[in-house]
C-alpha cells in the first residue's frame, strides 16, 4: 500500500528551458511551461514554449510491518530531487502535419503610433488555415497607399521582398501579400552551418529580419552548429554580441544556445546575475539562474530567511521553498517549537506532506515532546493524528512511543 499521496508539482520557467520554437510566429513572448516532454506545437501561431522540469521526488521509504517487531524505516533525508535542468532539443522538426503555404494569403493591419501591426492569414483551403502577428515599424513602409486608394507597397529585407496589395481606412489595413523566398539567402543559411532549414523557415527568416551577418555572429562567439528554429527565436529576441559576451564579465561563456534563448526570454542580465551573488548565489549553474528568475526569487525573499538565522539555502531548493510557497515564517513555526537545524530538503518534505507546527504541538499536548523530524513524517503518512492518540488512549491504548500508535493505525488499516 501507499503510504504517501503525494507530491505537489514543483514549477518552474521556464525556461525556459523545453523546446523553443519561434517557427510561426516568432515575437511571441516566451511562456514557462511545466511538462514532463517538450511539446511540439501544430498551432501556425506557436509560442516560446520554454518546458522545464522541475521534479520534486519525495520517497521516504516508510516500512512498516505491523506483526512481529515493527520496523518504521522513516528516513530523514527524503530523496527530494529539484532538477530544473532545461529540457531542450533544438533540433526537434516542428513542422509536423504543417502544410498551409504562408508565401501568400490575406493581410490585415492597424496603425499605431510609429508602429504598424499586421496579421498574416493563409489563403481559406479550410483545413490548412492559419495566422500569424507581426509588429513592424511604421518607418519600414515608406509607400503605404494613400487613404482610401487602392495600392501596392512592399516590405523589404535581406531575405527578400513581400509584396502587399490593399488600402487603407483611417489607421486599419487589409489586402493580399505574397512573399517570394530569396533562393541565394536560403543557399547561404544552408551553406554556414544552420542545421535544419525548411523551405517553410524562409517566411520566418524574412519576419525576424535574419540577416547573414546575423548568422556570421553567431558563428563568431561560438554557435557553430545551431539549428534553424534557434537561430530565429534568438534574432527575434534580438539576442544579439553584446548580450551574449556580457556574461563572460560574470564569469559565464559558452552558454549553449537554448539557455542563451531562456535567459533573454526571462529578462535575465547581468546585473541579475550579480544581484544573486550578493545574496550568497555565486556560480550557480545557468539552468538554476533560470530556475531562480522564472520563481522570482530575489533578495528580499532570500533575506526574510537569513533575518531568522536560516541561512544558506542551496540554489536548488530555493527554488524549491519558492515553488511550494514555504515562507520564512512556515520554518520560524518550527524553530518556535525546538526544531533548530531543519535541513532545507526535510523543510521541503515537511510541507509537501502539510505538517504544520500545529500538529506537532497537538502531540505536545498529549506529553510527545521532541519528535524526532523523519518520525513526523511517518506520523502523517500513515495517519496518526494528535486526535487519533487521544482517542486510542481512551480506549486504553497507551503508550509513550508514538511508534506504537503507527504500528496499530496501520495495523487496524490494513484489515480494511
Amino acid at each position: 500500500m501507499n503510504l504517501f499521496k503525494i507530491f505537489k508539482s514543483a514549477y518552474l520557467f521556464a525556461l525556459l528551458s523545453g523546446i523553443v520554437c519561434f517557427i510561426y510566429n516568432p515575437a511571441a513572448i516566451a511562456q514557462v511551461v511545466v511538462a514532463t516532454n517538450p511539446v511540439v506545437p501544430v498551432d501556425p501561431q506557436v509560442k516560446v514554449n520554454s518546458n522545464f522540469n522541475v521534479s520534486a521526488n519525495v520517497d521516504p521509504k516508510i516500512n512498516v510491518n505491523p506483526n512481529v517487531n515493527p520496523v518504521i524505516n522513516t528516513n530523514p533525508d527524503f530523496n527530494f530531487d529539484v532538477s530544473p535542468d532545461i529540457n531542450v532539443d533544438p533540433d526537434i522538426d516542428a513542422d509536423i502535419g504543417i502544410k498551409a503555404d504562408r508565401n501568400e494569403g490575406s493581410w490585415f493591419a492597424t496603425i499605431k503610433g510609429d508602429k504598424i501591426r499586421i496579421e498574416f492569414r493563409s489563403g481559406d483551403d479550410g483545413e490548412h488555415n492559419w495566422n500569424s502577428n507581426e509588429t513592424f515599424k511604421l518607418s519600414d513602409f515608406p509607400n503605404l497607399p494613400k487613404q482610401g486608394e487602392k495600392g501596392n507597397f512592399t516590405l523589404k529585407r535581406e531575405a527578400d521582398t513581400m509584396a502587399f496589395n490593399g488600402k487603407f481606412d483611417g489607421d486599419m489595413g487589409f489586402g493580399h501579400y505574397k512573399f517570394t523566398p530569396d533562393a541565394s539567402f536560403m543557399e547561404y543559411v544552408k551553406g554556414h552551418g544552420i542545421k535544419n532549414v525548411k523551405d517553410y523557415h524562409a517566411f520566418s527568416f524574412f519576419i525576424t529580419d535574419v540577416k547573414k551577418e546575423y548568422i556570421a555572429m553567431l558563428q563568431r562567439v561560438g554557435y557553430i552548429d545551431i539549428s534553424s528554429n534557434n537561430v530565429i527565436a534568438m534574432s527575434s529576441l534580438g539576442i544579439d554580441e553584446a548580450y551574449i559576451n556580457s556574461f563572460k564579465s560574470v564569469g559565464y561563456s559558452n552558454i549553449p544556445c537554448h539557455n542563451i534563448i531562456a535567459m533573454k526570454s526571462m529578462g535575465i542580465t547581468p546585473d541579475y546575475i550579480k544581484g544573486l551573488a550578493q545574496i550568497g548565489y555565486k556560480n550557480i549553474p545557468v539552468h538554476n539562474l533560470i530556475a531562480m528568475k522564472s520563481m522570482d526569487i530575489d533578495g528580499a525573499y532570500v533575506k526574510g530567511f537569513d533575518d531568522i538565522g536560516y541561512k544558506d539555502i542551496p540554489a536548488n531548493q530555493i527554488v524549491a521553498f519558492k515553488s511550494m510557497n514555504i515562507t520564512p515564517g512556515f520554518i520560524k513555526g518550527f524553530m518556535d517549537i525546538g526544531y533548530k537545524d531543519i535541513p532545507a530538503h526535510t523543510a521541503v518534505s515537511l510541507k509537501s506532506l502539510e505538517i504544520t507546527p500545529d500538529y506537532v504541538g497537538g502531540f505536545k499536548k498529549l506529553g510527545f515532546a521532541d519528535i524526532p523530524l523523519n518520525e513526523l513524517a511517518g506520523l502523517k503518512s500513515t495517519g496518526v493524528t494528535p486526535e487519533y492518540v487521544a482517542s486510542m488512549q481512551q480506549k486504553g491504548f497507551k503508550s509513550d512511543n508514538l511508534r506504537k500508535y503507527m504500528q496499530l493505525k496501520t495495523s487496524f488499516d490494513n484489515q480494511k
